[in-house]
């Protein structure tokens, strides 16, 4: 009966080292084992005779390639999303992102939003698994397709979110976003909102929700320095005079009374308003704030066969657009040849 040392490691480490009896294989067998050439004899250790971890780990999740996880319901796609990143599982990255941008609805946008930014926050250290990648690829050590991905699926989230804009800004959960996104939509020249107003008073309660996660009173100075470039983010020029003189809005203090905007700078807003309603030429505000917002003309990424559909009814919408605007075109010309004619 032939006697062997056998190391189990964990990683570099060794963990335990035994004694095996050449006993029938299959019955005693380890499994997985790694052995360490510099430690075990050439006697003892006979290349190939024994599988090493990663080449038992490969066959062990050859089979999930082959047959993926079923995933319906996008809840869980998103559960599944950050476990995937982080074992570089490209596979089931892509499932979970194919059925989340197919179920894209308002009521799982902000969730979408919130959980993308959790997985591209993490460091790049972060995605290097403790144990070989759950799928072999040759995207292993490379987070580009990772960061593709996501980037492609927050691009199809933030056109939904241009549609849905009024509920999503109203929604309790949206002052739970990370500054970032925040940022990202309410500066959207395409968010389809009903009235500035609700840029203002959603940005005005993340920033008292943002002062409460991090401990600090909502005073003026502090709400300041949360809000950062978001205190530009409303396009306060198309705001009507009552509104932007509001002293509530929607619970918060009005634009001119907040104290968020300097004083030289909410009079001239208030100065390019009334300009404005009178029909009077005057110098645009600075940071966009009277540019008016309007229907984008961005395409969904084809992440699934909904986005496909979404693209093609963009590429319909871009069509009938671009026909009316040349119909509108041609009958001004020849209103003009008309008039110049006759005079």
């Amino acid at each position: 009966m032939r006697k062997r040392w056998v190391y189990l490691t964990l990683g570099k480490n060794i963990v335990a080292m035994v004694v095996v009896t050449k006993e029938p294989y299959g019955e005693t067998e380890p499994l997985c084992w790694s052995p360490i050439k510099k430690n075990i004899s050439d006697d003892d250790y006979v290349a190939g005779e024994t599988p090493t971890v990663e080449h038992a780990y490969r066959n062990i999740t050859s089979s999930m390639q082959a047959d993926p996880l079923e995933i319906s319901s996008p809840k869980l796609a998103l559960d599944l999303l950050s476990t995937a990143v982080r074992l570089q599982n490209m596979p089931l990255v892509k499932q979970c992102i194919e059925i989340i941008d197919k179920q894209l609805d308002p009521s799982i946008l902000i969730s979408v939003m919130s959980r993308l930014s959790e997985c591209t926050s993490q460091r790049r250290d972060n995605y290097e698994p403790s144990a070989p990648p759950i799928i072999e690829s040759e995207n292993r050590g490379n987070i580009d397709w990772v960061v593709n991905q996501i980037e492609n699926l927050r691009h199809n989230c933030l056109l939904e979110i241009d549609r849905y804009a009024d509920a999503i800004l109203k929604d309790l959960f949206f002052s739970t976003l990370p500054y970032m996104d925040v940022l990202r939509i309410t500066t959207r020249d395409s968010l389809q909102v009903s009235s500035e107003t609700i840029v203002y008073s959603a940005i005005m309660k993340w920033a008292h929700a943002e002062c409460y996660r991090r401990t600090l009173q909502p005073h003026l100075t502090n709400l300041k320095a949360v809000l950062r470039d978001l205190v530009h983010a409303p396009r306060y020029g198309l705001m009507t005079k009552k509104e932007f003189t509001s002293r509530k809005i929607d619970g918060e203090k009005g634009p001119t009374r907040s104290g968020i905007l300097e004083e030289k700078e909410w009079r001239r807003i208030l100065f390019f308003i009334k300009e404005k309603s009178k029909k009077r030429p005057v110098e645009e505000l600075p940071f966009y704030c009277s540019r008016p917002r309007g229907r984008g003309c961005e395409k969904p990424k084809l992440l699934s066969s909904e986005s496909a559909r979404r693209a093609s009814d963009c590429t319909t919408k871009d069509l009938e657009c671009s026909t009316s605007n040349r119909c509108e075109t041609i009958f001004l010309n020849i209103v003009t040849c008309w008039a110049t004619i006759f005079d």
